[in-house]
């Protein structure tokens, strides 16, 4: 009941006050948050030592760490506008969308396309201005205990094509909108299913996702690293890039993946600030898995955080006595 207000509260406030009060008084909430999520604020750390040079200063590290904070807090914005984007305004909620000729090749070929992405921007309304443009889009997303807030983004998704599939069976469902044409989307930054390969990630070995691979190689689907990221007066872009096309004869699950990695490090390397990731994916020994906690083997080394002085070890302890890993992406 609370949740659902929350959502009209919020759909009312974006839509009914200036785009820049909203965007200020969410940034504040953002460097609050930053202060106060020391688990969270120590994953961003951790994450950013191994994107940015070793010579990066620390000032830069902990500008990067708080802006990443501010740009989820922008991101929860435009979730609450997709509702009111529609075909006649679309483009007052992107102002560039690179890439949109790659896409049309996919289709006159007959095939599905997969966008490989990443936690930067808004993929979410990137996802509905994408649908809005004619690309068919399904997606995977978890249903709401109270139904009615689905409902708040039935007109927008209805406006946009856009397929709504339920988690559980997903992966056959989306193979079967590939099979037929269609497109879907896919975080390839952060392995969510406990069971992704060990790939090199930044230069050092990480668990990493594979579905895009693996239905790329069922269906024939291509291949299309993409982001949505934010410029500096807050307005969002989509960068499309060139498809990687399968073929079965030479590629493995491991070198398809190994090739959107590649596009994935650009895109974070280009926008650490705006780089979504709340834990640490190298060394830390719990990540929320399907709404759960699972364990991972620790490793073997120390990665010492530079936040406060304080270290986080192979096991993701530390000598803060604080609870759980609370991730704010997970608060949304």
């Amino acid at each position: 009941m609370e949740h659902y207000y929350l959502y009209r509260v919020g759909i009312w406030l974006v839509a009914r006050l200036p785009l820049w009060l909203v965007y200020f008084v969410a940034g504040t909430l953002g460097e609050v948050n930053f202060v106060f999520s020391r688990r969270s604020r120590r994953g961003i750390y951790a994450n950013l030592n191994h994107v940015l040079p070793p010579e990066t200063s620390w000032f830069r590290r902990w500008r990067d760490a708080r802006l990443a904070f501010r740009n989820f807090a922008y991101s929860i914005v435009d979730f609450f506008r997709i509702p009111l984007m529609d075909r006649s305004n679309m483009d007052r909620f992107v102002r560039e969308c690179r890439g949109l000729e790659y896409l049309q090749g996919a289709m006159d070929a007959g095939k599905g396309g997969i966008y490989v992405t990443v936690h930067m921007g808004s993929w979410e309304l990137g996802g509905a201005y994408l649908g809005m443009r004619g690309i068919p889009l399904t997606v995977v997303a978890l249903p709401h205990k109270d139904q009615r807030i689905d409902q708040i983004f039935v007109r927008s998704r209805q406006e946009s094509s856009m397929e709504v599939v339920p988690v559980g069976g997903a992966l056959a469902k989306l193979e079967d909108a590939l099979r037929r044409g269609r497109f879907t989307a896919l975080l390839a930054d952060r392995d969510v299913t406990g069971k992704g390969p060990v790939l090199p990630f930044f230069g050092e070995p990480c668990h990493m996702p594979d579905g895009h691979a693996k239905l790329a190689l069922r269906t024939g689907a291509w291949l299309y690293p993409a982001r949505v990221y934010r410029r500096r007066n807050w307005e969002l872009c989509i960068d499309i890039r060139p498809p990687i096309i399968p073929d079965p004869a030479v590629d493995t699950e491991e070198s398809l993946t190994l090739r959107c990695i590649s596009y994935l490090e650009e895109f974070i390397r280009s926008n650490p600030q705006q780089w979504f990731s709340f834990y640490d994916l190298w060394h830390a020994t719990e990540l929320p898995i399907a709404g759960e906690q699972r364990q991972r083997p620790p490793a073997r080394r120390r990665l010492f955080v530079r936040d406060a002085g304080r270290s986080a070890d192979a096991t993701g302890k530390t000598d803060d006595p604080a609870g759980k890993t609370a991730d704010p992406a997970d608060e949304r």
